[in-house]
């Protein structure tokens, strides 16, 4: 790594440590610790599957679900804002707007760079892994730049793992402390609520939020599916199908924009062959979790999260309909999850809809790729267990 990159990474854990310390003393309140999480919906498929539009178009309807944004998690403290304040998230992204100006400071035009595969919107939901690195108290994404090279190196798992990091006891820490930060974030939107209500001097009521259920996305639980489901019960999950061979080039290309600046040229682990074989490693890694955690409830009687079954906590949808129709695939997710309920307000159908038509406008630069820039053929790819299990 550069000199720059080194010195980012000691500051970024440095940040992490500071924030693991407050967040880790509000989660030890009692009040905290007595939140109940009810039905979390977690979308769990691998990376480059439509995944993130999903996520951010699902959590534009308020009245259903919460959400964190990037601004949330990447500059928690040290004013948590309530979900239900739509100012004060504002005033939130604000911080992140400062976050990715530092960012763009040290390396001029990244964010147009990353946001040319995976946008970075202070005010847009964003993947839940980030709380994970104030959790460890380092860079989780630091592994993106660190393990291609150590498996160059022979010293990786060649399971498409990252290590320890990614170790039984540490997923389970994982989920115990995304736990925590959810009932953080629940107390919070009570505590605000009654403040703003005795500074208004009107009567307290329930506040707009209670009781809704979490929408989340990261496709690092795609590995660690019965992990999840035992820190959360109840959860109910979105799996999202392509076919792998068009995700490797794409999941390269990412990984490529994400670290290429940060690497010294010709460094070990950086070609693009080996970034080739490390995307191949690691949706190995997802795809193998998705797959045993499907034959396991497959085999259960009467398993809530076993395939093809018309299940109030499993859904499984097709890439191609997906972005074909995206407002569609909500609504088949609210039948299928909440039959009883209401489908989207018509208010969260309007945003969905401006969401959309502003995400296609700013959508002007695509990162060419393709099997061959990363020295794959479409048999290194194939990936059968997946195609026939979910594609067939």
């Amino acid at each position: 790594l550069t000199v720059t990159s080194k010195t980012l990474l000691y500051i970024g854990s440095y940040t992490g440590l500071i924030n693991h310390h407050g967040l880790l003393k509000m989660g030890m309140n009692a009040q905290v610790q007595n939140e109940v999480i009810k039905e979390p919906i977690f979308i769990v498929s691998p990376p480059r599957t439509a995944t993130t539009i999903l996520h951010r178009t699902m959590s534009l309807d308020r009245t259903r679900f919460r959400s964190f944004d990037f601004s949330d998690m990447n500059v928690p403290l040290p004013n948590l804002v309530a979900r239900w304040d739509e100012e004060g998230r504002k005033q939130k992204g604000e911080e992140g707007e400062q976050f990715l100006r530092s960012y763009e400071f040290v390396y001029p035009g990244i964010v147009k760079s990353i946001g040319s595969m995976h946008s970075l919107t202070p005010l847009e939901a964003e993947e839940d892994l980030t709380w994970l690195d104030h959790g460890l108290g380092h860079r989780y994404r630091t592994l993106f730049k660190l393990y291609p090279e150590y498996r160059s190196k022979k010293k990786g798992n060649n399971d498409g793992s990252w290590g320890n990091v990614e170790s039984k006891e540490v997923v389970e820490y994982r989920y115990a402390w995304l736990s925590m930060i959810m009932k953080i974030y629940q107390r919070v939107d009570i505590d605000q609520w009654e403040e703003r209500s005795v500074q208004d001097d009107v009567p307290s009521s329930e506040h707009p939020t209670i009781g809704l259920p979490w929408i989340m996305k990261d496709p690092n639980h795609a590995p660690h599916l019965n992990e999840l489901l035992a820190e959360f019960p109840d959860a109910k999950f979105i799996f999202i199908h392509r076919t792998p061979a068009d995700i490797i080039a794409s999941l390269a290309k990412l990984y490529i924009v994400c670290i290429s600046m940060d690497f010294l040229p010709g460094s070990r682990g950086s070609s693009a062959k080996e970034i080739g074989e490390e995307a191949v490693l690691r949706m190995n890694y997802y795809t193998k979790g998705m797959i045993e955690f499907t034959g396991d409830h497959n085999n259960k009687l009467s398993s809530p999260y076993s395939l093809h079954g018309n299940s109030t906590s499993r859904i499984d949808l097709y890439f191609e309909e997906v972005v074909r129709d995206i407002p569609g695939s909500i609504i088949e997710i609210y039948q299928q999850f909440y039959p009883e309920q209401d489908g989207p307000s018509d208010a969260a159908m309007e945003a969905i809809q401006d969401y959309l038509k502003g995400d296609k406008k700013e959508k002007q630069v695509s990162q060419r790729r393709s099997l061959e820039d990363f020295h794959l053929t479409k048999n290194d790819v194939a990936f059968a267990d997946y195609t026939d299990l979910f594609l067939s």
